[in-house]
């Protein structure tokens, strides 16, 4: 009474990519019927597991197209893996057919690299950490490398682990450990930068970078505290070594050219307050620019995002219209729609979107539209199908045996498309220009 076929492309299908397979649906019955389409098996999870309904004529099969988009997760290995397409008559429940077919899933490698710290600082040695994970579906060997930037620059690195090899999920820290074989006695604090390249298996580089900053070993409050002593001593030693007599000795600070001592060490004293200002003013900035990225990368976590959308609008026999209502917040960008209807050929179906008028057709030729260009439907706008079923008029001079019956009339229209959100930062629709298109009209 009910058989079906599913047919599934042999070729491999790399996580990320997309497939269709095809289902074809047999009524063996001799009245027409109707089947609800159910997707079984890991594929539920990647999207909508509910396929629709699709009317099918006594004696003859329907088609229905069945998109899969492989998710890139390294928790799906590679490999066969099985799933199946459920069909269920909806005149009598007990009419189950179930298709199993086969998606053969390739290998995929991605790693996740993280660097502990951006800056790190050190007067001879200095360490810092690398992260690594491996998101891909098969193990994983990196290769790490750490080098200076300035090739001159006179310090020397070591990767504790040049080489790991990471199983899937699995995760690794990699520690790099720096040394400087010229010190900085006295001066300004040097930066060099480190460059360190991670070399996947299929021979993609990654390159990170990370800032050392050298230090002096006398830093300027050494030497300001030194020159203070200094000074002081100075004054001790010609305060002791003055002549006495003809009054009270007066004690002279004053240099043969140039500020006296005190001014000296209050120039000083405010040139470091000077610095010490700049440098708060620096870490206030910085400060700033992290809260403005924590807030920007929390907005972008909490921000609507896209999603696939597969819906079917379905018009059983004793109804003429089924409505879908685009979600507050998105739009909607139609890229297929696929229509399968049973009836009279003098029965007519329309498709609208909003004001727009995406089909208008008879029954018998509404497998025949297709969609031509993407179509856009805005927020709290509704996508309808509406069917105008004919009920033939009774004669008067027939007999009542013999009045006819009302017109039986289905359709189903499954809608594929993308759920784009009208704000935030996954707005902008890449994949398909925003026009608002019509399909053929039969």
């Amino acid at each position: 009474m009910l058989r079906t076929e599913l047919i599934v492309p042999d070729e491999q299908v790399q996580p990320g990519d997309s497939l269709t397979a095809d289902l074809r649906v047999w009524n063996e019955s001799p009245v027409v019927d109707a089947y609800r389409i159910t997707l079984l098996g890991p594929p539920t999870t990647w999207g909508e597991p509910s396929l629709g309904h699709v009317p099918v004529y006594p004696g003859s099969h329907e088609t229905v197209t069945i998109p899969i988009t492989v998710p890139s997760s390294g928790d799906l290995p590679p490999g066969p893996l099985v799933f199946a397409v459920r069909t269920v008559s909806t005149e009598d429940p007990a009419r189950v057919d179930v298709a199993e077919g086969v998606l053969h899933i390739g290998e995929f490698q991605d790693a996740e690299v993280q660097l502990t710290r951006e800056r790190l600082s050190g007067r001879l040695f200095g360490s810092n950490l690398i992260i690594l994970r491996n998101t891909g579906n098969t193990p994983l060997r990196v290769r790490l490398r750490a080098a200076a930037k300035d090739k001159k620059a006179p310090i020397a690195l070591q990767v504790r682990r040049s080489r790991v090899v990471l199983r899937t999920s699995e995760r690794a820290r990699v520690a790099i450990v720096l040394r400087a074989f010229r010190p900085i006695i006295v001066g300004e604090p040097a930066p060099w930068g480190v460059d360190v390249d991670i070399e996947l298996d299929g021979g993609e580089v990654r390159t990170d970078s990370f800032t050392y900053l050298q230090r002096p070993f006398l830093t300027k409050r050494a030497l300001k505290i030194a020159t203070v002593l200094a000074a002081l001593g100075i004054a001790a030693v010609a305060v002791w070594i003055s002549p006495l007599g003809g009054g009270t000795p007066k004690l002279k600070t004053e240099s043969i050219k140039g500020a006296t001592q005190e001014q000296q060490v209050k120039a000083q004293e405010a040139k470091a307050a000077a610095q010490k200002a700049k440098g708060k003013k620096e870490e206030e900035k910085k400060e700033q620019e992290q809260k403005k990225a924590a807030e920007k990368k929390k907005a972008e976590d909490e921000a609507l995002k896209k999603k696939p959308l597969q819906q079917s609008l379905y018009v059983p026999v004793g109804k003429n219209v089924d409505t879908y209502m685009v979600g507050k917040g998105y739009r909607l960008m139609l890229t297929a729609v696929q229509l399968t209807a049973a009836g009279p050929g003098d029965a007519t179906l329309l498709l609208t979107a909003g004001k727009q008028v995406l089909a208008t057709t008879t029954l018998d030729k509404a497998s025949e539209f297709k969609l031509n260009e993407p179509v856009k439907v805005l927020q709290e706008q509704p996508l309808q199908l509406i069917i105008n079923c004919p009920v033939p008029h009774s004669s008067a001079s027939r007999p009542p045996d013999e009045r006819l019956t009302p017109s039986t009339c289905t359709a189903t229209a499954l809608l594929t498309g993308e759920l784009v959100p009208l704000q935030g930062p996954y707005s902008k629709d890449n994949s398909t220009p925003e026009k608002t298109g019509e399909g053929k009209k039969q």
